[in-house]
């Protein structure tokens, strides 16, 4: 799961013809919008199904593996279609000046649901967002302008019936599939002392050839997203056990206090302790 995350421009919207707003990927529950939404969304089902009620379209399903392209301002309501099952719903928010020249080109795709057969390909770029947006730096969003505009483009590409033969000596859903072990080893075992090597073994990769793939994948080094993960696990924890110390936080993330205390300073502006008062 990706949790919410809201793009904070820094007034860098009237510089950006196409931004993004809001990220990430949850257990959906039952949301009405009767006004519809503020932005434009891509909506991917990765698993469990859900209903869509859309003005002027009735209701419409999701099933694992389809996307839903969905204009910004159409009255909509979704749910999950069984209450003891859960429905991993990613999205991506997005607006801005060529936001609506992409929509008029791809009308036909928009509200209604279709199967993606690369949904793989979408999911890691939803992925790659999500942990762009998470920098919070005006680079980051400089960079997802440009991934946003990439989604959008293999969204339609994936609907396009005539595909050229892939040439890559890696088809994309075996690196795609590689990366994601990768990354579940990463979560099952970011407290401990990961070494690159191993992480790449896992995959199938040389260190080399793992770590530039994780970076095209990620937009950061897999390192970087280590720290990241430790970072906002160390804010649960403060935020979910009032009081623990600092040295206990450090020690149930695997890292060195001192080592800890700098890194949460330079991710947050301001030192640990100070953020659990």
């Amino acid at each position: 799961m990706m949790p919410f995350l809201l793009a904070e421009f820094a007034n860098l919207e009237q510089l950006l013809p196409l931004y993004v707003t809001c990220v990430g990927s949850h257990a959906q529950k039952h949301l009405d919008r009767p006004d519809g939404y503020t932005g434009h969304q891509i909506l991917l089902s990765r698993s469990g199904k859900g209903v869509f009620r859309i003005e002027g379209r009735g209701e419409l399903k999701m099933t694992p593996g389809t996307m839903l392209l969905l204009p910004a301002g159409v009255p909509h309501e979704y749910y999950p279609d069984r209450s003891d099952e859960i429905w991993d719903l990613g999205f991506v928010a997005f607006d801005g000046s060529a936001a609506a020249l992409l929509l008029n080109q791809m009308n036909h795709l928009t509200t209604t649901v279709l199967p993606a057969p690369n949904f793989d390909d979408l999911w890691s770029q939803l992925e790659s967002l999500w942990h762009l947006i998470s920098l919070n730096g005006e680079q980051a969003y400089w960079e997802s302008s440009k991934r946003m505009y990439s989604l959008l483009l293999s969204a339609l590409e994936g609907q396009t019936a005539a595909k050229r033969p892939a040439t890559n000596v890696y088809p994309a859903g075996q690196s795609n599939a590689a990366l994601q072990t990768a990354v579940k080893l990463i979560h099952d075992h970011y407290n401990e002392r990961l070494l690159l090597a191993n992480v790449a073994r896992a995959a199938g990769y040389s260190v080399q050839h793992f770590h530039r793939l994780f970076v095209e994948s990620f937009g950061i080094t897999p390192q970087q997203y280590i720290l990241q993960l430790r970072m906002r696990r160390s804010v649960q924890l403060f935020e979910e056990q009032p009081g623990i110390s600092v040295e206990k936080v450090a020690e149930l993330i695997g890292m060195e206090t001192s080592y800890f205390i700098r890194m949460f300073k330079r991710t947050y502006g301001t030192t640990p302790k100070q953020y659990s008062k």
